[in-house]
């Protein structure tokens, strides 16, 4: 069999040579120079994949007050429980005061030294009154040259002294009175309640000084229990934000800015995720010796409307960055 091809000058013959021509013309024509043909195209190159910073902090309340036992005395009464929610002005716990803090309370609000200046004051007054209508009938002597001169000089000059120390006295004594005044505000607060006419009560309250929830309660208090002024026997705090703070190496705190999110993850709570926002970051580090690496303070504040998260909780913080 023959078969011409167009273009050739010569024939090809047997099924060898059909075959031959085929594959031939199935070739792909020759790319032109400079290009590239199509199976040589290189896929365009993947996404940068998102740098990660990870360090770890602890959780905190957002705001925590403690509440002090100022005063010995026997607990009659404890009116709350770990993790109870509570108002500014509760009732936590209250007790009775031992006869030594009732002392203790009582030469607080009756302070002896007021007393005694204010004594030295009246007994300056008596002293001073006939001096001061002597000096007016000597005034009127030496007018008449009927005494002599010196002696009206030498009286107004001890009249000048003790007028000195009367004003003296009387600073002295508003001192102490304004003392006074802080002293029984301060006994109010720490005895919860007022203190009318000077009446002090035989039972004292602890009282919440925040709303929040009660997180921590010393294990010494119970009823009947008799203790000496403790302080932080109760800590009421604020659960909901809550605070994440961590110390952050100086390469990783210049790449973090202040309303940045994250995410923290926690150990003690497996596939929970929570959204953390960067509130604060120091501007100075907590090593400032040459010698040692540089470290920040940074502080999340982190929602926890299902009261989860608690104080003390080991956090995992994930920052994605952009390269």
């Amino acid at each position: 069999m023959w078969i011409r091809v167009p273009g050739k000058s010569s024939a090809i013959r047997t099924w060898g040579g059909v075959l031959a021509l085929a594959l031939s013309l199935l070739a792909p024509t020759p790319a032109f120079p400079g290009t590239k043909s199509e199976a040589q195209v290189e896929p365009p190159p993947a996404p940068p994949a998102e740098a990660e910073i990870i360090f770890t902090g602890k959780v905190f309340s957002s705001l925590k007050r403690r509440v002090n036992l100022p005063f010995k005395g026997i607990i009659t009464s404890l009116l709350v429980k770990s993790g109870q929610r509570v108002e500014a002005g509760d009732v936590l716990a209250t007790y009775r005061l031992t006869p030594e803090s009732l002392l203790a309370i009582r030469q607080r609000l009756f302070p002896p030294q007021i007393t005694e200046t204010e004594m030295k004051l009246a007994e300056l007054e008596r002293v001073m009154a006939p001096l001061k209508n002597k000096r007016q009938e000597l005034t009127q002597l030496v007018d008449k040259k009927l005494a002599p001169a010196e002696s009206l000089s030498q009286l107004k000059r001890d009249l000048q002294l003790l007028t000195r120390e009367q004003a003296a006295l009387q600073t002295r004594l508003g001192r102490e009175r304004q003392t006074l005044q802080l002293e029984q505000a301060l006994l109010t607060e720490q005895l919860g309640d007022s203190l009318k006419g000077g009446q002090i009560p035989p039972e004292a309250a602890l009282k919440a000084p925040i709303g929040g929830y009660v997180i921590w309660i010393s294990p010494e208090i119970r009823e009947g229990a008799e203790l000496p002024p403790t302080p932080a026997i109760f800590q009421v705090g604020v659960m909901d934000p809550m605070l994440v703070r961590a110390q952050v190496f100086e390469i990783e705190a210049l790449q973090i800015q202040p309303e940045e999110t994250a995410q923290i993850t926690l150990e003690s709570l497996p596939g929970r995720k929570f959204t953390a926002q960067v509130r604060r970051i120091s501007w100075s580090s907590l090593t400032p010796g040459l010698d040692q690496p540089s470290y920040y303070d940074i502080e999340f504040q982190v929602p926890n409307p299902d009261l989860l998260l608690k104080e003390g909780l080991k956090a995992r913080i994930v920052f994605k960055k952009s390269p």
